[in-house]
């Protein structure tokens, strides 16, 4: 099924980590440096594909300055139950599970939950992501992917 080695798993592990961490923490170069030049990110909540960083990069500045999107702003990203569904030793299709947590006048709230789905490449002895697609099965301040 999957021929990865466990340094790989976690290497994998900490690249999502990461993701969340540039994400929440509004550390811009650490978020985009967990994809690849040529990566590719598909988010239903900000408007559907983004390929490359640039086009990344646009999508990770519109949810970090439009008013629509600051009830995820400081927010925590939560992935978990992760999955490899196969691997090899320069790529992984890997699935998790995640949640949103954020503060409603400051009492802390699940506001939304869904799916990673993601292609991981490595090059040059490094992991990142070739494609990360959000899947939101729950969000409570707009829409939803089911």
């Amino acid at each position: 099924m999957t021929s990865i080695s466990i340094e790989d798993r976690l290497l994998i592990v900490d690249l999502q980590a990461r993701y969340c961490r540039g994400l929440d923490t509004q550390r811009r170069d650490e978020f985009l440096g967990t994809f690849w030049e040529d990566g590719v990110l598909h988010s239903s909540l900000a408007g559907g594909e983004f390929a490359g960083h640039t086009r990344i990069a646009e999508w990770y500045d519109r949810i970090h300055s439009e008013p629509d999107f600051k009830p995820f702003h400081w927010g925590q990203h939560r992935p978990a139950n992760v999955i490899f569904d196969d691997a090899t030793v320069d790529k992984a299709v890997v699935w998790c599970q995640f949640e949103l947590l954020t503060r409603s006048d400051g009492v802390p709230q699940v506001s939304s939950y869904g799916e990673y789905h993601d292609v991981v490449t490595k090059r040059h002895g490094e992991w990142r992501f070739s494609q990360r697609v959000i899947q939101l099965a729950a969000n409570a301040f707009g829409p939803t992917d089911t």
